[in-house]
């Protein structure tokens, strides 16, 4: 069950801005962009019903999205989403234009004076495969007044994936990264079959020493200022230095033992055919 910011907690803007993120999914998926993969913060809540709520949308696409597709589709339903969200003079705007990536912010105020700003993201860098994909049924808060809807997510073993691929990103040290990864873990999600099927044991080897080290490094300080805000008032009120130490070696040892099994049952990079150097936790 996803419930509505407000049902959470949380104050009017984020309330807005959570509704606005559904209606502008809700409206992507009627023009039929099935190509486009939901992933990070808003695919957390596709999955679990997550009560952190994302600054932004974030999407994998498929090979055959043009850039021409993306031009179509992105802003159409960013500004349809604005009107019914009712956000006042909303702007539209294209902040990153790039072979492997591109980006849209949208701001805007509704008739209360609130106003709003995130972003959309869609990466052309490959898609999980596709036994690791799901399409799952949408269920929006009944206030926010938005039909139901079906979206194309990664699936919880890509998930982890994906945030592993986060943690090991250069100058990154994200928190929310270390709590989704906590959430996943509590829903059972187990991304070893992606790793053994996908991943060169060499990667493996190479890359666990660093996911370690990355995590020692996102400490409650990083926590209190870049993911407290975002979690649902009593969530946020259990997560105090202690609670955020034990979340991390939580973590840490449950990625430890998926990697250790991967490990012993993984491909060599000869034998996958694939560059240990660019191998993907996601599987794309």
């Amino acid at each position: 069950m996803i419930n509505s910011a407000n049902d959470l907690g949380f104050g009017p803007d984020a309330e807005m801005r959570d509704r606005t993120q559904m209606q502008f999914l809700a409206v992507l998926m009627r023009q039929g962009a099935s190509r486009f993969i939901l992933k990070g913060g808003m695919a957390m809540r596709a999955l679990y019903g997550s009560t952190r709520l994302t600054k932004d949308v974030d999407f994998d696409c498929e090979d055959n999205v043009s850039q021409q597709s993306m031009q179509s589709h992105i802003p159409k339903a960013l500004s349809q989403a604005a009107r019914t969200a009712g956000l006042g003079g909303a702007e539209v705007k294209q902040t990153k234009q790039a072979d492997r990536s591109n980006r849209w912010r949208i701001r805007g105020a509704n008739s209360n004076g609130v106003t709003i700003a995130w972003e959309v993201e869609v990466s052309r860098r490959g898609t999980p495969p596709v036994q690791f994909i799901e399409t799952r049924a949408f269920e929006v808060p009944a206030s926010y007044r938005i039909p139901n809807f079906s979206v194309r997510v990664y699936g919880p073993a890509a998930m982890v994936g994906g945030k592993v691929n986060a943690l090991l990103s250069d100058h990154r040290s994200v928190p929310r990264d270390v709590y989704d990864l906590g959430e996943l873990i509590r829903f059972r999600a187990d991304p070893t079959p992606l790793w053994i099927g996908f991943l060169p044991r060499e990667t493996l080897e190479r890359k666990r020493p660093l996911v370690m080290s990355k995590i020692e490094r996102i400490n409650f300080a990083l926590a209190n200022s870049e993911l407290l805000p975002y979690l649902a008032p009593d969530v946020r009120a259990r997560i105090d230095e202690a609670r955020w130490d034990e979340l991390r070696l939580q973590v840490a040892e449950q990625l430890e033992r998926w990697m250790s099994e991967a490990i012993g049952k993984a491909r060599t990079s000869k034998e996958l055919h694939r560059d240990p150097d660019n191998a993907d936790f996601a599987g794309r």
